[in-house]
C-alpha cells in the first residue's frame, strides 16, 4: 500500500467526518469485504423489510458485489465513495474488527456482531500470541463500539473480560443463526444449483479452520473412505463439500479435492445455507460446530494435531466437554461415523447449551434492528 494511498485515505476520513450524518444510512460488511453473509447479512435483510433505511455493503471485489440483493448498494473497499458513506452513515454493522484507520464520529453508532462462539482463547485472553498492532487496533475498535451481540452467557463474559469492552451487550443469539432456528426455505435448492450437485445426493460439509503456520498437513481426511462410512451408517450416496477458512480458501487447489470427488464450496457466500443443505458435518476446532449444533444433525470432530493446536493458544475449556465425538486419526473418525447415536449427541448438546448459557432466539436480527431504531430515535 503506497504512502500516497494512505495519505489520501486519511485525508478523506478527516474531511468526510465533518459532514452531517444521515440517520437512515447503514453501512455493513462481513469479513473485510466478503460477499453478503454472516450476521450483518441477516440484519440487512431485516432492515430491508423496514421503512427508512438506505443500506450499503462494503465489498472487496466484483464477485462479492454480485452476491448483494436488490436494495443493498455495493461500496468498493478503500474507495473514496466507500469512505464517504462510512463517514456519513448513522450506523456501522460488522462481524470483524475495524481496521486501525477507521474513525467513528459523533452521531454514529457501531454494532459489532462478532463471528463465533470461541473454543480457542482469543483477544486479550490470547494476548501473548497476537501482534501488538492487532491489539492496539482491537482496543480502539472496542472503544468505538456501542453494542456487541452475544449468543450465550459464556460469550458475554468473554466480551467483558477479554475484549477491552465495557459497553452494552445484547444477548439474543447471532442474527446469522435465525435461519437455522426458523428454517430457510430454498437453501438446499440454491446450494445445489450453485455447486451443480445432483438432487438425490446426501451432502457432508467439511469445514475446518486454519492453522497458525498456514500448513496443509492437518487436512488429510480420507475422503473416499469417509463417504463409504457415511453410506454404511446413514444410507444413500454422499458427496463431501469442503468449506475452507477464508485464510486458506485460495489454496484449495493444493489439496487435490477434485481428485477425491470433493466439491469446493469455499466461495459459496453463505455458510448458513450450506448448513441447511447438508446432512452432516466434519470440522476441527472451528466455531462452526456451535452454529451447526442448532440443526440437530450429525457432527464429527477430526483433530489430528490436538496437542500442537492446544500449545498455540489453548482452549477456554476442556475439549472433552464438546458435545460431538472426537477423532485424532482417520480410523477413529470412520468408527465414530459408524457408531453415531443421535440420542447421545442430542443429550450432550442439551447439556452443553445449559452449561454455557447458549441462547438462539430466532429473533436476533429483529432485536438488533429494534436497537437501531431506538438509536435512530435518539438523533431525531
Amino acid at each position: 500500500m503506497s504512502i500516497f494511498y494512505r495519505l489520501k485515505r486519511k485525508f478523506c476520513w478527516k474531511l468526510f467526518s465533518l459532514f452531517p450524518k444521515n440517520k437512515s444510512k447503514a453501512v455493513l460488511q462481513s469479513f473485510y469485504g466478503r460477499g453478503y453473509s454472516d450476521s450483518p447479512k441477516a440484519i440487512a435483510d431485516e432492515l430491508l423489510s423496514r421503512d427508512g433505511y438506505r443500506i450499503f455493503w462494503i465489498v472487496k471485489d466484483e464477485n462479492a458485489a454480485k452476491s448483494l440483493p436488490p436494495g443493498v448498494t455495493a461500496l468498493r473497499d478503500g474507495s473514496v465513495r466507500s469512505i464517504f458513506h462510512q463517514c456519513t452513515a448513522a450506523f456501522w454493522v460488522d462481524c470483524c474488527r475495524k481496521l486501525s484507520f477507521t474513525e467513528k464520529a459523533t452521531g454514529q453508532y457501531y454494532i459489532q456482531t462478532w463471528h463465533g462462539f470461541p473454543l480457542k482463547r482469543i483477544e486479550a485472553d490470547a494476548g501473548d500470541a497476537l501482534p501488538p498492532d492487532y491489539i492496539s487496533s482491537a482496543k480502539k475498535d472496542s472503544k468505538m463500539c456501542d453494542l456487541f451481540l452475544s449468543n450465550s452467557r459464556f460469550l458475554t463474559e468473554i466480551y467483558h473480560k477479554g475484549f477491552w469492552y465495557e459497553g452494552e451487550v445484547l444477548e439474543c443469539g447471532f442474527p446469522r443463526n435465525d435461519i437455522l432456528v426458523n428454517g430457510g426455505a430454498g437453501a438446499d435448492r440454491r446450494v445445489r444449483e450453485a455447486l451443480d450437485l445432483p438432487p438425490d445426493a446426501k451432502l457432508l460439509l467439511y469445514a475446518p479452520t486454519f492453522r497458525k503456520d498456514m500448513g496443509l498437513e492437518c487436512y488429510d481426511i480420507g475422503y473416499e473412505a469417509l463417504t463409504i462410512a457415511l453410506s454404511e451408517r446413514f444410507g444413500g450416496k454422499w458427496i463431501i463439500l469442503a468449506r475452507l477458512h477464508p485464510n486458506m480458501a485460495a489454496r484449495a487447489a493444493q489439496l487435490g479435492l477434485q481428485e477425491h470427488g470433493v466439491r469446493n464450496a469455499s466461495d459459496y457466500p453463505d455458510i448458513q445455507e450450506l448448513y441447511l443443505a447438508s446432512e452432516g458435518m466434519v470440522t476441527d476446532y472451528s466455531s462452526v460446530m456451535f452454529d451447526y449444533m442448532l440443526t440437530g444433525k450429525p457432527c464429527f470432530l477430526y483433530v489430528n494435531d490436538l496437542q500442537t493446536y492446544r500449545d498455540d493458544r489453548n482452549f477456554y475449556f476442556d475439549i472433552g466437554r464438546l458435545p460431538f465425538s472426537l477423532a485424532e486419526t482417520n480410523g477413529q473418525l470412520l468408527q465414530n461415523v459408524r457408531d453415531f447415536d443421535p440420542a447421545v449427541q442430542r443429550e450432550r448438546v442439551k447439556e452443553f447449551r445449559e452449561a454455557f448459557g447458549v441462547t438462539e432466539s430466532g429473533q436476533a436480527a429483529k432485536r438488533a434492528a429494534d436497537k437501531m431504531d431506538e438509536m435512530r430515535g435518539r438523533n431525531a
